[in-house]
């Protein structure tokens, strides 16, 4: 009998501290090298990267930069796991008997968000052809969800080595990020876009994850609210109905050769949180930007330092405070601390640095997202990195000419003062301005101190010129402050760009760089 009560003792205490302490992640996998070799074997790195709680599972600063010690789930779900193969097995080519563990470094974390985040990278040698499941499954419950019974979670990834037709290579699996939480106000549908990214520019599709292996005893719909829905292009349609509530969103991204293809040439998986807040009196999100080049996609070098400064403006008054930037990223970067600025106190900024190593040549994706106060987070910001081993690569779509184009304008020994590029912004923030709302007005008036100089614009409709802060929404405001200003300027200055009023389909975007005081 006691040692029965001993035993119950026990388990009952496991239980309990692991009922919170996961959050969801993502299990990605990339050939080393895509072409086959001579002996019919391929190397495959491996990524596995999960989010848990930080008051549960702790990571330092130094352990960032250290990469030391793995993170430590004594007691905790998971603990000494490995990357299990889940289904057919006896065509993993090799895999089985070779399982890597599940337990990674800390690369991330956030005390604000009560977040940590592991990631680890492993490379095992694999037969071409091999197309099995690997799992990470565990008993005992997650994060404490509003709806369901979760007594374990699994993320499951299908690796198919595969030679692709269309290429005679081997494929590359789609990439999803998301911070876990994302929080949304009470009782108002919000859309939240899952960043992807495939580097072989497959089509690439999101469903709801489905079935023991890919999301265990927390699938979709009950793990969500009534009426949520995910697009196959990975829009993510969601009401909370209940101020307090965590809600578990499971997906898969699965990638095709064309449009007309059924069969996936990979699945990973893509989890995390919904936090659902109740706002108060002010429910302008914080506007969160950087010091980047415009689009989505970034270059970096092995061996080259790479730096990222993070801009966040409270638009809500004195009564709210920027609290942290939370990110998702990967080994090695290291953050400054988040700093108010001494001339305007609605603006924070943070700073990141990287030295890209040789096993991240490839892409890497950086998300973040900005709180305030009132559990108001930024929309979340993501930029893709493409690593090259000995020189910048060029994102997908850029031309050497762009290319050229961004370093003249980046230059901060050259003295721009008006430049003309034809673009695609231009297109785009042309249409954007012309879509705005009636009660854009109101929200971009308290904007205005952020900008040094107001440059007019002219409607295509009736080419009549107004003030470009007056009409822009604040989606708009969001995008061209975010897009236009992106140009990697020197830090006392910043970048207006307006569309000329010629009207050509070429759309040429005049870009400027002022001095800020």
């Amino acid at each position: 009998m006691v040692h029965f009560y001993h035993f119950w003792f026990i388990a009952t205490f496991a239980i309990s501290i692991q009922a919170n302490h996961f959050r969801g992640g993502t299990i990605t996998w990339k050939p080393i090298n895509n072409n086959v070799s001579a002996n019919g074997t391929v190397s495959v790195m491996i990524t596995q990267t999960y989010i848990r709680n930080w008051s549960l599972i702790n990571c330092t600063d130094a352990m960032i930069a250290a990469q030391s010690p793995p993170i430590d789930l004594t007691g905790k779900s998971g603990a000494g796991a490995l990357l299990m193969c889940y289904d057919n097995c006896s065509t993993s080519g090799g895999y089985v008997g070779h399982e890597v563990p599940i337990t990674g470094y800390c690369t991330d974390f956030s005390i604000v968000l009560d977040e940590t985040v592991s990631q680890r990278s492993d490379v095992v040698d694999l037969t071409v052809g091999a197309r099995f499941l690997v799992a990470f499954a565990a008993t005992g419950n997650r994060q404490l969800l509003a709806v369901g019974s979760y007594t374990g979670w699994s993320l499951s990834s299908l690796i198919d080595l595969s030679i692709r037709p269309d290429n005679g290579l081997i494929n590359t699996t789609p990439v999803a990020t998301c911070i876990s939480y994302i929080s949304v106000p009470v009782n108002v549908q919000q859309t939240i876009q899952i960043p992807v990214l495939d580097a072989d520019n497959d089509v690439v599709r999101c469903r709801f994850a489905i079935g023991t292996s890919e999301c265990a005893n927390a699938c979709p719909p009950t793990s969500l609210p009534t009426g949520t829905t995910l697009s196959s292009s990975c829009m993510l349609t969601i009401t909370g109905p209940t101020a307090g509530n965590y809600y578990l969103v499971a997906a898969q991204l699965e990638d095709f050769i064309t449009n007309a293809s059924t069969n996936p040439m990979s699945s990973v998986p893509i989890q995390f949180l919904v936090y659902v807040y109740a706002p108060t009196n002010c429910t302008i999100k914080p506007l969160l930007v950087s010091d980047m080049t415009s689009g989505d996609c970034l270059g970096a070098q092995v061996g080259v330092n790479f730096t990222i400064e993070f801009t966040v403006i409270n638009l809500c008054g004195s009564g709210r405070t920027i609290t942290d930037i939370a990110t998702l990223s990967f080994p090695i970067i290291i953050k400054s601390a988040l700093v108010q600025s001494p001339t305007n106190t609605s603006i924070w900024s943070m700073q990141m640095t990287w030295v890209p190593t040789a096993t991240q040549v490839g892409s890497q994706v950086l998300c973040a997202v900005a709180s305030d106060n009132a559990s108001v987070q930024s929309d979340q910001y993501c930029k893709t990195i493409f690593v090259g081993l000995s020189s910048v690569p060029l994102g997908p779509g850029a031309t050497p000419a762009t290319e050229s184009l961004i370093k003249q304008i980046q230059d901060p020994t050259v003295d721009i003062t008006t430049m003309e590029m034809t673009t695609s912004i231009g297109v785009q923030t042309r249409v954007n301005l012309m879509e705005r709302s009636s009660a854009d007005d109101e929200k971009i008036m308290g904007r205005k101190d952020l900008f040094t100089s107001i440059l007019d614009y002219t409607l295509p409709s009736d080419n009549v010129q107004s003030p470009i802060l007056d009409e822009m929404s604040n989606e708009d405001c969001t995008k061209v402050s975010d897009i236009l200003q992106g140009f990697d300027a020197p830090k006392n200055t910043s970048l207006f760009a307006s569309p000329t009023p010629e009207m050509t389909p070429a759309r040429v975007v005049r870009v400027r760089r002022i001095s800020k005081p």
